[in-house]
């Protein structure tokens, strides 16, 4: 907007906050948010190389179905995998049918489905609590640090949060609505929930349901049943099994027991028979979300605490509520623990702490100033580590523009007021949003730059490109690999590799061989046959630690190699 010289304010700060309240009363704050999400989202979330192992797992075992033609059978590196089922594996294989075999499009259903999620997660805060609310609620999941890192790579953890927030949302709709055909699109949601990660989640999202509609009832036993036969269970289970158990029927009928046994191994014995803890097991889950729902897990605690004494009569959350603690005592019960398990637990928390933050109203100065620092100081942290991520990688200043303006997005709240502004103005709006600022200005930076940069030091696709686009060597001869499986080399390979082979019994092999052995190991007689040479990251079995990663990676650009191990690829015709 441009003001003329009788309408400029003599004070800055003045004339930024009027630009800022004209600017959001034009463009409503949620298609801001929207925009910002989708960014962050979108930018770069292919430029890296396929990352986790579990990620290669999900990568390479499309690439096999298409090459095989078989849809219904899941194979890795050309071995039986049956530990998961198969939904996110089609959801990447359709993607990859129209879009190519490319990280792209076995990136996109996930990034999708994690939007998705925080979609749904604005709905579901809307219809329980209005439109303030449902904007705070779709920021907090959708900037959530496990979930966005989630939504960067392919795995079932991101697609099991969007049908877990799915069911859950048809059955609110459904109980609020009195629309019985709602009832039946979360059965069929639940259906692809266990078509997801597996039968386990029938008895999770049972157990909410149960949980919220007992609190209703007011654990009054007839009023309880009488809500349970609207869900019309036996119909509901119905759909549930046809969908979400049918494609354990099919292996079941084509590979019997093996098959019953990997199951029991990856669900029942997984979740009772691991070593426990003891006490620390108990806080577990807690721990973790305090880092994995930041930036505002610190609200979230506060929101606990101030509902502890009052969860009694507090009906508003009575549906959050069951969903955040029948997860809680589930993953807490079981014996194994890993914290990805949580993730379908922050729609929960962002509903809690979204309804809390927009009618909680402090009282008294020490109250008030815990409250703003509530916000203050994760969106501070989030600055900082913008700051710390273009120093640290020595990126150019342009950079410090986005700093800078999340810093003025932060602080302009807190210019001065010409006259008292209502309740629920654009100042309100951007205190609920300081912790999405801050850190959205670290991750569009670390998005930005830093993971286009990490791939300097992540050679496994030109490993592949030396072998089938230079060479075009057989898919059928085997690549032998010296030490541990690198996970992703199967799909970038195009073939099978076979991993803790002996250099020097490969090496005198007949030919065809193909190999890729530790440079060290490479005699003299061998150089003319060395089709690639370079060094792969070998501190672990993968980069899926990232810190580690960036760790031997800063060192690699300054010359220190000793995160990597120098390698040769070696083919002899």
């Amino acid at each position: 907007m441009i003001f003329s010289p009788s309408q400029r304010s003599t004070q800055p700060h003045e004339s930024i906050a009027e630009t800022m309240k004209v600017l959001l009363k034009k463009v409503p704050v949620f298609w801001i948010v929207l925009s910002l999400t989708a960014l962050l989202y979108l930018i770069n979330f292919s430029v890296n190389d396929i990352w986790t192992e579990n990620e290669s797992f999900y990568a390479e075992s499309v690439r096999e179905m298409a090459e095989r033609g078989n849809y219904l059978e899941i194979n890795y590196n050309y071995q039986p995998r049956f530990k998961k089922p198969p939904l996110t594996y089609w959801l990447i294989a359709a993607s990859t049918r129209v879009l190519g075999m490319n990280e792209f499009a076995i990136r996109l259903p996930i990034v999708l489905l994690a939007f998705g999620t925080a979609l749904l997660v604005w709905a579901m805060a809307r219809m329980l609590y209005g439109e303030k609310t449902a904007l705070l609620a779709f920021a907090m999941q959708a900037i959530s640090i496990q979930f966005i890192a989630g939504k960067q790579y392919a795995s079932p953890e991101i697609p099991l949060a969007f049908f877990f927030t799915l069911t859950l949302y048809f059955f609110l709709k459904g109980h609020l609505s009195a629309k019985s055909g709602y009832y039946q699109l979360a059965a069929l949601a639940l259906g692809l929930t266990v078509l997801t990660k597996g039968y386990p989640y029938i008895i999770v999202i049972g157990g909410i349901i149960i949980l919220y509609l007992l609190i209703e009832s007011s654990f009054r036993w007839p009023i309880f049943i009488n809500k349970l036969k609207e869900l019309k269970p036996l119909s509901f289970m119905a759909i549930v099994a046809v969908v979400g158990l049918s494609w354990i029927g099919l292996m079941y009928m084509q590979y019997g027991n093996d098959f019953l046994t990997v199951l029991n191994q990856e669900t029942m014995e997984r979740a009772l028979t691991r070593e426990s803890n003891g006490l620390r097991e108990l806080f577990f889950y807690p721990e973790v979300i305090l880092w994995s729902f930041f930036p505002y897990s610190p609200l979230f605690v506060f929101a606990c605490f101030h509902y502890l004494f009052t969860i009694r009569q507090r009906e508003d959350i009575a549906f959050a509520f069951s969903w955040f603690l029948v997860m809680l005592v589930i993953f807490t019960a079981a014996k194994g623990k890993i914290p990805t398990y949580f993730i379908q637990a922050h729609p929960a928390l962002a509903l809690i702490s979204a309804h809390f933050i927009t009618r909680y109203t402090p009282k008294g100065k020490v109250s008030t100033t815990l409250w703003k620092a509530l916000f203050l100081l994760p969106a501070a942290a989030g600055l900082i580590l913008s700051t710390a991520i273009i120093v640290i990688f020595k990126l150019h200043l342009f950079y410090h523009i986005i700093t800078a303006t999340a810093l003025l997005l932060i602080v302009s709240p807190y210019f001065p007021q010409k006259k008292k502004e209502p309740t629920g103005c654009w100042r309100a709006d951007l205190r609920y949003l300081q912790p999405f600022i801050g850190t959205f200005s670290a991750l569009l930076i670390f998005s930005m730059a830093v993971l286009p940069d990490l791939e300097e030091h992540r050679p496994i696709d030109r490993i592949g490109r030396v072998i089938n686009q230079e060479l075009h060597i057989p898919r059928s001869i085997p690549l032998y690999l010296e030490n541990e499986l690198i996970f992703n080399l199967p799909f970038y390979a195009d073939r099978r590799v076979i991993a803790g082979a002996v250099p020097e019994e490969v090496i005198q092999q007949k030919a065809p061989v193909l190999a890729l052995v530790t440079s060290k190991h490479v005699p003299a007689s061998t150089n003319s046959s060395v089709i690639w040479k370079g060094a792969i990251y070998r501190r672990r079995t993968s980069e899926s630690r990232l810190l580690l990663f960036i760790e031997s990676h800063l060192k690699a650009k300054e010359g220190d190699m000793s995160g990597f191990t120098d390698y040769s690829l070696i083919y002899k015709k």
